[in-house]
């Protein structure tokens, strides 16, 4: 086995286990030993980096290698770390932007456009979150998140019995869900 693929192996192991410092030094190693830039590996490094908080270096990283993202894939996933990127440095327009943009490039996964929804709530734009997230209602996406956000959406709005509907959509989805049910007996109260 060569000393790249054991290092292949040893990051496997760290990432399985949840350690990302590890992972960082990993990467760091067969970033140098690699002949030539290795997209994914440095995309993945770079989501390791968010992770472990070093915003700067993960930044800096993605930026070095963006002109490398040929194919849709390393495209999604460079626009998903930016968008993750920007919302832990709380910059929550620019997540949003980067989240659509990732949702454009493979519109297969709706789940972008919930998150791109929970930033433009966060930020105060209710009826621009509830767009997305019935966007995203038209994709492959975890639905009963998507219609429990969508819910959310509505009664920031004062829209009750619209949001009543979504979260009975959820416990259609899951009839366990207490949550749904608690916000269905509020809702009713003031409806």
């Amino acid at each position: 086995m060569s000393e790249i693929e054991e290092l292949y192996e040893a990051l496997e192991e760290v990432r399985e286990a949840d350690q990302v410092a590890s992972a960082c030094v990993i990467y760091e190693e067969i970033l140098t030993l690699e002949d030539s830039e290795n997209v994914f590996s440095t995309l993945l490094y770079a989501t390791d980096l968010i992770d472990f908080g070093n915003f700067a270096q993960a930044e800096s990283t993605l930026h070095r290698v963006s002109e490398l993202c040929e194919d849709a894939g390393s495209k999604e996933l460079l626009l998903f770390n930016l968008a993750t990127l920007h919302e832990k440095k709380g910059e929550l327009a620019e997540a949003e932007k980067y989240y659509r943009q990732a949702h454009e490039t493979n519109t297969t996964r709706g789940e972008l456009l919930v998150m791109a929804a929970n930033m433009a709530f966060h930020r105060g734009e209710p009826a621009k979150a509830e767009h997305l997230v019935r966007e995203a209602l038209k994709y492959q996406c975890d639905r009963d998140e998507a219609y429990g956000n969508l819910g959310g959406y509505l009664a920031s709005q004062r829209r009750f019995a619209e949001a009543c509907d979504a979260f009975r959509e959820v416990l259609k989805i899951d009839p366990e869900n207490d949550h749904a049910r608690e916000w269905i007996e509020d809702l009713e109260q003031v409806s």
